[in-house]
């Protein structure tokens, strides 16, 4: 293998090795908020309806705000608030409201990769610095839950993820506000691994 195909080899290895290691959630939370009271909850913000631009207007970003991806969004957290034992009020008669926002940017980076060259007896050789400039649309997903009583965030999680090409697809959404929601509560347990099947 060539220097610069190893070069080459070694970039892509590093970026699939960080698109595999899964979403990195981040969270904050108002220490004096009692999060144990919590059962029901509402939709802060309606749902987002498509509607022409007016002129003058500041530009919006398509891929994140449509409602492709605002009911992607919705499902996913209504999914996982549901199997962790919250309902979704019919009003806004509730014991938190929630929200969520995506924040989408373009992140352009050069990655140096030297190779090391080396032959005979005492290893003489000369290495070679490669760089190779890669750029990608990274997207935030931010849950808040609101204290409505106060009007104040109770509770953030948040969670950056790559696409290739500013598309949130279903999967994506899901595996993110999952990641998000498992740290909500604050405090509260990590969920139990299931037993593997033995083999009979």
């Amino acid at each position: 293998m060539s220097a610069r195909s190893f070069a080459t080899a070694t970039i892509l290895f590093s970026s699939l090795f960080v698109a595999c290691l899964g979403p990195r959630v981040y969270t904050d939370h108002d220490a004096s908020f009692d999060f144990a009271k919590l059962e029901t909850y509402f939709w802060l913000d309606p749902p987002l309806r498509e509607a022409p631009r007016e002129e003058g207007a500041p530009p919006v970003d398509p891929f994140v705000h449509n409602t492709l991806l605002d009911k992607r969004v919705r499902g996913a957290v209504e999914a996982a608030l549901d199997a962790r034992g919250y309902r979704k009020a019919e009003g806004d008669d509730a014991d938190f409201a929630i929200r969520y926002e995506v924040v989408s940017r373009e992140i352009v980076r050069n990655s140096p990769v030297y190779v090391g060259g080396a032959y005979g007896y005492r290893h003489y050789g000369a290495g070679a610095v490669y760089s190779n400039t890669t750029s990608y649309q990274e997207g935030t997903l931010i849950l808040d839950v609101i204290d409505p009583a106060s009007e104040s965030i109770a509770w953030r999680g948040w969670s950056a993820s790559r696409t290739r090409d500013g598309h949130i697809d279903s999967n994506l959404v899901s595996r993110t506000v999952d990641a998000i929601l498992e740290k909500f509560p604050p405090g509260a347990p990590a969920p139990e691994a299931e037993p593997e099947a033995k083999a009979e």
